[in-house]
């Protein structure tokens, strides 16, 4: 597998997580040797003094946002910097195995999706290592949005995808249309492919997503969706 890509990782306040998923990716990864691009979304960890003080191969760069401005701004300005046009998704708190990224690169390269537009590959954990109740939210939340959507995607909120720049680029960006990929682009005749992933506990760190800051913006923000792919 010598085909070129991207991998795009936002992080806010990973600093524990983070430099231990960079060594992960490389060992993964050295035979692709992928662009990584960090995106440090207003982090106020030492994440940027230990980045400068150690020493990355050339292939590793980093994007700064002065203040928070949320995990879809930040897969952006990563997305508009990348030099490739094929884009893999990671979170940073490790949760996602790297070797994960490349089932999903094999899955877009199948000879039956080369000619496909908008295609968008997701991964769909197995076996997640959350809490109970985050387990049982994520699953119901996760029927109704296919219910409502019609998305043909398992587990949207998933951040291991790969897709192509271009097509990302030319979607319409709004505040968290990141949680909503696969339903735009159905919107845009693509095509939604699920591959099981593995998943595991975060390398360190705690989660910046509970039940109040999560489950009432997603209320609306389905809405808004549902109204914009339903638009004639």
């Amino acid at each position: 597998m010598n085909q070129k890509f991207t991998i795009i990782i936002p992080i806010y306040n990973e600093n524990e997580s983070i430099f231990k998923l960079i060594k992960e990716i490389n060992l993964e990864l050295k035979n692709q040797n992928p662009e990584i691009i960090i995106i440090d979304d207003g982090s106020t960890d030492e994440f940027f003094k230990n980045f400068s003080n150690l020493t990355f191969s050339k292939n590793i760069s980093v994007q700064r946002h002065k203040k928070n401005l949320g995990k879809c701004s930040a897969m952006l300005t990563g997305i508009k910097k990348a030099k490739n046009q094929l884009i893999a998704c990671i979170d940073g708190d490790g949760q996602n195995p790297p070797s994960e990224i490349k089932k999903l690169i094999s899955s877009w390269y199948d000879p039956k999706n080369l000619s496909t537009e908008f295609l968008l590959i997701c991964g769909e954990r197995i076996k997640r290592k959350d809490n109970f109740l985050k387990k049982i939210s994520s699953k119901f939340a996760n029927k109704f949005r296919k219910f409502l959507l019609n998305d043909h995607c398992n587990d949207t909120a998933c951040a291991l995808k790969v897709f192509n720049r271009k097509d990302y680029l030319s979607i319409d960006y709004f505040k968290n249309m990141h949680r909503f990929l696969p339903a735009l682009f159905i919107k845009k005749k693509g095509k939604v492919i699920n591959v099981p992933v593995k998943d595991r506990p975060r390398l360190s760190g705690k989660s910046k997503f509970n039940f109040h800051n999560r489950f009432w913006i997603g209320i609306i923000d389905l809405l808004k969706v549902w109204i914009l792919i339903n638009k004639k």
